[in-house]
């Protein structure tokens, strides 16, 4: 019998994550079954392991989940795409407040089996960024002993719900799940994170000083970018807008558009920190490139000319953003200053409410053009930096080759 501890979230560089070890093993044809009991499951958590999980099912490989609501830990979302998949999928609660709380992946085969047993939930968190442990167990199923006892061990204790024996355990459809979100058990992500947020509000308001000081004590680990898309995701910054114009800021990944550009804000100019630079040209070790205001369309030699885009934000599209060339900076800017049919403004989200900087500064926006008029933005974080320029097949630097700011084209 093999055993190993797995350990993430310390360290982003390490894929010894549950979730690797859990797309490893969807992957490996030596198994034919894969059973989980598992607390939590989001969409992201699902959506990094969807290609190998069809593929098992298509290769004739048996799935059965047991995921569990408590909390309002799963969402909506998730479990509309396991009905989509058809995926074999049962639904333990107890209304009494008891916590379905396991996280156990067990793979089957006709000569091996595993089992990963934890603190990881399916969730893209879970899998890979939080700080998690593991066990990972890989046994012979002709002569250890011991292996075929301990998986034995897990499937007896969850024996009433395998049989689909217990009370407290329904096979997933459509009408119970419409059950689940109507009595409020199960939400939408959205609605999660906005309760989240208000909670935060209300209870964990941050004096500045004492959060100023709370970040010189305790420094942010990066997360670890999931596998999903590899190299083509990005850490992304959802700013959703409330009806009473508060602002909730919601941490994401987003995968990477063919035909997209991406920018480094710096710290943005403007009295709303609305205003970002452009080039005519780029530098990168002694050459010159294409600038990044070609992606609009316009001809960064005919400073004369200039044109309204519409921005595509957070679900939202914020109209008349001119792009135009600054004659006294000598480059060319975009004013993202759009309003919506509602009267929301972008500048809401840009100026300096969100602490100290506003929502753009120190940013890399991700532009992808819908069509000549209208283009997507969406908010990287700046340390995915060297893995957009990793990906960019054309990128370098607004002015000074060492120290201008940085864009490329996806």
């Amino acid at each position: 019998m093999e055993l190993r501890f797995i350990g993430q979230g310390l360290d982003p560089t390490i894929d010894s994550t549950a979730g690797n070890l859990i797309i490893d093993s969807l992957i490996d044809e030596q198994f034919n079954s894969f059973n989980a009991f598992v607390a939590f499951v989001s969409i992201g958590g699902i959506n990094n392991i969807i290609d190998q999980l069809t593929a098992f099912k298509a290769r004739g490989g048996a799935i059965r989940l047991y995921l569990g609501v408590d909390l309002n830990g799963t969402s909506k979302e998730a479990l509309e795409k396991l009905i989509e998949l058809e995926v074999e999928t049962y639904i333990v609660f107890s209304p009494n407040n008891i916590i379905y709380h396991p996280k156990i992946y067990a793979f089957e085969g006709d000569t091996f089996s595993r089992a990963v047993v934890g603190s990881s939930n399916l969730t893209e968190r879970g899998l890979f960024q939080s700080i998690e442990s593991s066990v990972y167990v890989n046994f012979n199923n002709e002569d250890d002993e011991m292996g075929i006892e301990f998986l034995a061990n897990i499937y007896e204790h969850y024996n009433k719900i395998i049989n689909n024996d217990h009370p407290s355990c329904q096979r997933l459809t459509s009408e119970v799940l419409e059950i689940l979100v109507n009595s409020k058990i199960v939400l939408p992500e959205t609605v999660n994170r906005a309760k989240f947020n208000k909670i935060n509000r209300e209870f964990g308001e941050k004096d500045s000083a004492a959060y100023d000081a709370l970040l010189k004590s305790f420094r942010k680990l990066k997360p670890k970018r999931p596998p999903r898309g590899y190299k083509k995701v990005a850490s992304k910054e959802e700013i959703i807008v409330e009806e009473n114009k508060e602002l909730n800021v919601v941490n994401e990944t987003t995968e990477l558009p063919e035909g997209s550009m991406w920018i480094e804000t710096g710290k943005m100019t403007g009295g709303s920190k609305n205003q970002l630079d452009m080039s005519k040209k780029g530098k990168r070790k002694g050459g010159l490139l294409q600038g990044s205001v070609v992606y609009f369309g316009l001809d960064p030699d005919d400073v004369s000319a200039s044109k309204n885009i519409d921005i595509h934000l957070g679900g939202k599209v914020y109209k008349e953003n001119p792009v135009f060339y600054t004659p006294g900076n000598s480059n060319w800017r975009i004013q993202l200053k759009g309003v919506t049919d509602d009267d929301e403004k972008l500048t809401t989200i840009s100026r300096m409410q969100l602490g100290q900087d506003g929502g753009f500064v120190n940013k890399i926006l991700l532009f992808t053009r819908i069509d000549d008029t209208n283009y997507k933005i969406e908010i990287l974080d700046a340390d995915d930096r060297d893995m957009l320029i990793e990906n960019s097949s054309i990128w370098g630097k607004m002015g000074n080759v060492t120290t201008g700011r940085a864009y490329g084209f996806i």
